[in-house]
């Protein structure tokens, strides 16, 4: 191993990880079918009536059920304010004695009420996505391992020089790849190949499961993972420090990775683990301004970026690990706009 790297390995341990763990025993509130989703403006009758709001609100009543003041027949989720879904918002006032003017109102009594009432479908959802997320964390792990090992070759491919496809050089080409060093000097590309190392480590460590001397707990490990309380139809997403003495929900921080919604439809497992490593390049991220790791971009479009964006896109870090896994063919079969980005050689 070259000395640049063991200069790298020795600031990996300065280096802050972006993680709140006082909270690891923690069992949330919203993984059992209690949400915390919000609406912009007021939905029913007299209300503003955005669709994404309405929307949203039939919805939320529809995985309420009728037991408990939810709608009978389910009303369609169309996002327009009829008759029914007015009726429905009213009934459901009147079954929870909140009001019965059948608007619901940002911040108020009845759509407060619709995040309390604990929803079956939705814990049972919940728990579905959080069982899938415990089942891809081997895989997870093996990501990052690999991604380690890839820079490190990368960079004794680099000092050894070399030329042509071979095994030693392989991993480097890979690296260039997804992050486009071209013609700057061996000592720069050096020391971007330790900072990708240094990510990827950090995510490994985070993915080890660790016992608290405190609490007994796992601060870490599958733990990082929580459900998305808000309602996003997103895949997944890591908030920023900045802010969290100010946020709405308390528990939405950023010390968790948010599962959304988007994760439970048509996500192939190779996706599903790329978009988890994603997430968790962002988790690990100590927000320091020339260490951000943000989205520039996605697949096909991070395959595009200039070489200063690349080494801050989590994608692109996200797809030198994927491909590293699970290889060229999976890779572009579980995200088909690689595919002529991506060299059938490599």
């Amino acid at each position: 191993m070259s000395k640049p790297l063991a200069a790298g390995i020795a600031k990996e341990v300065a280096m802050q990880v972006r993680a709140h763990t006082e909270n690891a025993c923690v069992v949330y509130r919203f993984e059992g079918g209690v949400s915390a989703w919000t609406i912009e403006k007021s939905v029913g009758v007299g209300g503003f009536n955005r669709k994404d709001d309405v929307l949203k609100i039939q919805q939320l009543l529809n995985k309420i059920a009728p037991g408990d003041g939810g709608p009978l027949p389910p009303l369609a989720e169309d996002g327009l304010a009829g008759p029914k879904t007015n009726g429905a918002i009213r009934a459901f006032q009147q079954f929870h004695r909140v009001a019965s003017d059948g608007r619901v109102d940002p911040g108020g009594p009845t759509l407060k009420r619709m995040n309390e009432v604990p929803k079956q479908g939705l814990a049972a959802q919940n728990a579905a996505r959080l069982a899938r997320t415990a089942q891809a964390m081997p895989a997870l792990l093996a990501m990052a391992q690999k991604a380690i090992r890839g820079a490190e070759s990368a960079m004794d491919a680099l000092s050894l020089g070399g030329s042509g496809l071979t095994p030693l050089t392989r991993p480097f080409e890979i690296a260039d790849l997804y992050f486009a060093f071209g013609k700057q000097s061996q000592a720069t590309t050096l020391s971007e190949l330790r900072f990708i190392r240094t990510t990827f480590v950090r995510v490994k460590g985070v993915l080890a499961s660790r016992i608290s001397p405190l609490t007994g707990g796992n601060p870490f490990g599958v733990s990082i993972f929580t459900i998305d309380p808000l309602g996003k139809d997103w895949m997944a997403y890591s908030p920023m420090q900045l802010g969290d003495d100010r946020r709405e929900i308390p528990e939405v921080h950023s010390g968790h990775v948010y599962l959304c919604s988007g994760l439970d439809h048509g996500v192939v497992p190779d996706l599903f683990n790329h978009i988890l490593m994603h997430e968790l390049l962002h988790f690990v991220d100590d927000e320091a301004k020339d260490r951000r790791i943000v989205d520039h971009g996605y697949r096909d479009k991070a395959m595009k970026l200039p070489h200063s964006l690349r080494m801050r896109n989590s994608d692109n870090y996200a797809l030198f690990a994927s491909h590293l896994h699970i290889g060229r063919t999976r890779l572009v079969a579980s995200q088909p706009s690689l595919q002529p980005h991506v060299p059938a050689n490599l």
